[in-house]
């Protein structure tokens, strides 16, 4: 029977979603099935097998609707394979201090939450992006405080994206491999 993963995100203007659309891809070409969902729908999660659950990191807090899911749906998250992933700019650079701090703020936004034994969590570089359906959907003032980022940003560091595709596509061949073998 083929093990069904629910790969959950909480995004700002798209970036934790496109990551979760290549994790899930991986998952399908392993042989999952997988649903990709946005954690601000309201959904029966029961049926799952595993989970592998994203945010964005803005101003050292990861979404609301993401600490939220996980406090809401802890009986199934310590019962089953649970995997986190969070998307920051703070991972811009991936060295030892950006990393304890990014999961510093992560670890923090979930104090009140019972211990789950997470499989891993998976630390990746963020981006700005001024396009796409989630972008679009925002509303006009935070629209105007993204691109005044991006312009920032890409004066001071020379591009907008630091995401690590081979990065995140390692890491999700990790966490296929550990969820295979709890099969």
């Amino acid at each position: 029977m083929t093990k069904k993963i629910l790969v959950g995100y909480a995004t700002w203007s798209g970036v934790t979603h496109e990551v979760a659309n290549v994790i899930a891809s991986q998952f399908n070409h392993a042989g999952f099935q997988t649903d990709i969902v946005n954690l601000k729908e309201n959904q029966d999660i029961s049926t799952y097998d595993a989970f592998i659950l994203g945010t964005s990191i803005h101003a050292s807090h990861p979404m609301k609707i993401f600490v939220e899911f996980i406090k809401k749906n802890h009986p199934w998250l310590i019962r089953k394979p649970t995997a986190l992933f969070a998307v920051c700019a703070n991972m811009f650079e991936d060295t030892p201090e950006n990393r304890k701090e990014t999961l510093t703020w992560l670890h923090d936004s979930l104090k009140d939450v019972p211990e789950i034994p997470f499989l891993d969590i998976g630390l990746f570089g963020g981006a700005v992006l001024t396009e796409g359906a989630d972008y679009e959907n925002l509303n006009p003032v935070i629209k105007m405080v993204i691109r005044s980022m991006k312009k920032s940003i890409v004066e001071k560091m020379k591009k907008d994206d630091f995401r690590d595709w081979d990065k995140i596509k390692s890491w999700t061949e990790s966490i296929i491999t550990t969820i295979k073998k709890t099969s």
